[in-house]
């Protein structure tokens, strides 16, 4: 069987160097040209596009936009793995380019994650409005996002949750020096270290509180994510916009 050529943007930064690698040691794949900011321009991100397979993006949030466009000049199957963006801002170019090729948008590859988040969703379902809801993430000093995308898709999806089952809209909210409001969901951040990413889900209530937390020890388990996306994206035929939800059939 072919390998699939996969193309890295960003692939000097934390996550791509990682991910290039492990790539490099994966036999169902062939690591093709990349895009740093080393080797920048619309040429060379061009060029990712027309010489490879797939091509996965763990760049950063003001590149989206020239990834999504060099997309759609030559399209390929395209993991979206950068956070900080705004899909909504992008529904254009999005829709677009799946219309053409699948499209995996995820802003976190992990799959605990991944399950951590679609718990906390039918927690959400089964614990009524007694349960104040609150999520805490934590990263490294360096993150220029806040609060993570991952801790944003944990809050929509308990949001979510909580609209169709109960037809409540709750809202973010960032604890103060004030009382708590009914229907809220606070967010709180913490930026320190070296820490690779662990993000809380908490349910309370006056008489019990129950969590869920996900702790990532090391940024590979975001490469190992990213390359099951990226075998399973190689497989599928119908253009869409898919999520890690498809990647790991939890509908």
């Amino acid at each position: 069987m072919a390998k699939t050529t996969v193309g890295v943007i960003g692939e000097t930064g934390r996550m791509g160097s990682i991910l290039t690698e492990m790539i490099g040691q994966d036999p169902r794949f062939e690591l093709g040209i990349g895009y740093s900011m080393e080797n920048s321009g619309d040429a060379a991100l061009d060029r990712v596009f027309q010489e490879n397979d797939l091509v996965i993006d763990f760049s950063h949030a003001s590149l989206v936009e020239a990834n999504l466009t060099a997309a759609l000049r030559s399209p390929k199957p395209l993991i979206i793995c950068t956070t900080g963006w705004s899909p909504e801002k992008m529904a254009d170019k999005l829709s677009a380019l799946s219309e053409k090729v699948p499209v995996i948008v995820a802003s976190n590859t992990s799959v605990g994650a991944c399950l951590q988040r679609y718990v906390a969703g039918k927690m959400a379902e089964i614990l009524d409005e007694d349960f104040d809801i609150d999520v805490h993430e934590k990263h490294h000093r360096f993150k220029v996002d806040s609060p993570s995308g991952t801790a944003v898709s944990l809050a929509e999806e308990m949001i979510n949750a909580k609209l169709k089952v109960y037809n409540l809209n709750y809202e973010l909210y960032t604890p103060g020096h004030f009382a708590r409001e009914e229907h809220k969901i606070g967010m709180s951040v913490e930026r320190s270290g070296n820490i690779a990413g662990t993000h809380t889900a908490s349910f309370t209530s006056l008489e019990e509180s129950i969590s869920i937390t996900h702790v990532a020890f090391d940024r590979t388990l975001f490469a190992k994510g990213a390359i099951r996306a990226a075998a399973w994206l190689s497989e599928q035929k119908t253009p869409n916009i898919y999520s890690m939800y498809d990647v790991l059939n939890l509908g």
